[in-house]
């Protein structure tokens, strides 16, 4: 029996339709973007307008280059993943810039707009199709620098899912029964790379996190495939591990960054909810851990948007383009609705409706007072928040 995604496939149709209800503005940006990507446009790490179609006189027509680097003009050889030095610029460019296309979270936009237009137009599926099919063919196992990265193939695999899952409640074209039945057996290859290559030496950061996230969601919700159970139980015991490794006792992200303090709490709160709809026992120490984490992002948010500090990779699991100031405390939308709090600084987001549907509309809609600001020590971090609430919300983050 398979997992329990977010939302079912009868509750699909219902969250696409509270977004357009509630987040219209929202609504018509992914309907926007959609048609962008369905012209080969695409908007990746503040970018915009990228061209990933190769020069006419290639003989590929309008056919996508999933190995370009379209900012610097830079190819990826098509060599064994483990050949292609992938951090060496003359070699293949800018291979952020490469990945972020490959991480298919644009075909997620698509599935989205699907929904949004309506379940008897197909042009948004059609394209969803053509892109998946050319990236099966143009990337086989080993070559190229798409598999070059396990956390690429991790933020691939996740991207697909929610494909699978946001299709699986419209009806219509054969051509959705056909995606789907070829998605799974790339999952199941996706699930068997990750396990193989976990970042357990290279990058036992985030890398190791959103993998082990991604193992988890293939294991829960495809049980059927080979591995699946070791999957589940194995990501999700990294998952609990890392939150206590990586997390200090006041709640500071190790990497003393705001952008990845945001980026592992992402993968906390994902893996947390769908342990919690799958009936997987979650320990007080891993809700605590995510708890803190989310205070100190409250913290840093009492006078407005949050300002970064640190690395910044530019990416975000749910959306990239939500990478921005004014988006930095997202997290605090579904910890309000996970753990029944208050976050002045916590909104209805589009990703909140996909994740609890009318109880994110209930909790985040509803009229609350701002509490008095007040300043906060978080000193494992090194970080001291002074504030004040008068003579209107004001804030100074000193990182000590």
């Amino acid at each position: 029996r398979p997992g329990q995604f977010f939302f079912s496939g009868s509750e699909v149709s219902e969250r696409a339709e509270l977004l357009r209800k509630h987040l219209p503005d929202e609504a018509t940006k992914i309907l926007r973007e959609a048609d962008e990507i369905c012209g080969h446009r695409f908007r990746l790490l503040g970018y915009e307008n990228l061209d990933f179609t190769p020069d006419c006189g290639s003989g590929n027509g309008n056919e996508i280059d999933w190995h370009l680097d379209p900012v610097h003009g830079k190819r990826a050889p098509l060599d064994p993943w483990f050949k292609i030095p992938f951090l060496d610029f003359a070699v293949v460019g800018d291979h952020k810039v490469t990945w972020e296309l490959n991480r298919h979270q644009h075909l997620v936009t698509l599935a989205k707009a699907r929904l949004l237009s309506g379940n008897d137009n197909d042009k948004y599926v059609r394209e969803l199709v053509a892109q998946w099919r050319s990236w099966i063919k143009a990337n086989p196992y080993p070559w190229g620098i798409n598999w070059g990265s396990t956390l690429e193939v991790a933020f691939r695999s996740l991207s697909w899912i929610w494909v699978d899952q946001l299709l699986a409640g419209t009806g219509g074209a054969d051509i959705l029964s056909e995606l789907r039945s070829e998605l799974a057996p790339a999952l199941a290859f996706h699930g068997r790379y990750i396990e193989r290559y976990l970042s357990t030496y290279f990058s036992p950061n985030t890398h190791l996190l959103g993998e082990a996230v991604a193992l988890f969601f293939l294991g829960t919700l495809y049980p059927q495939m080979p591995g699946a159970a070791r999957w589940k139980e194995s990501g999700w015991q990294i998952v609990l591990h890392e939150a206590g490794r990586q997390v200090r006792p006041d709640g500071v992200y190790f990497e003393q960054s705001l952008y990845y303090h945001v980026y592992a709490l992402d993968f906390f709160l994902y893996a947390r909810l769908l342990a919690a709809r799958n009936g997987v026992e979650i320990p007080p120490a891993y809700d605590a851990a995510l708890g803190r984490m989310l205070d100190v992002v409250a913290a840093l948010a009492q006078a407005g948007p949050a300002e970064g500090f640190g690395d910044d990779d530019g990416g975000r699991l749910w959306n990239p383009r939500r990478n921005r100031t004014e988006q930095i405390a997202d997290p605090l939308a579904l910890g309000a609705v996970m753990y029944s709090r208050e976050f002045s600084a916590a909104q209805l987001t589009e990703e909140a409706i996909w994740l609890f549907g009318n109880k994110a509309v209930e909790k985040l809609l509803r009229a609350r007072t701002s509490p008095a600001a007040h300043s906060l020590a978080f000193p494992d971090g090194g970080l001291y928040v002074l504030a004040d609430s008068q003579p209107y919300a004001q804030a100074m983050v000193v990182d000590a």
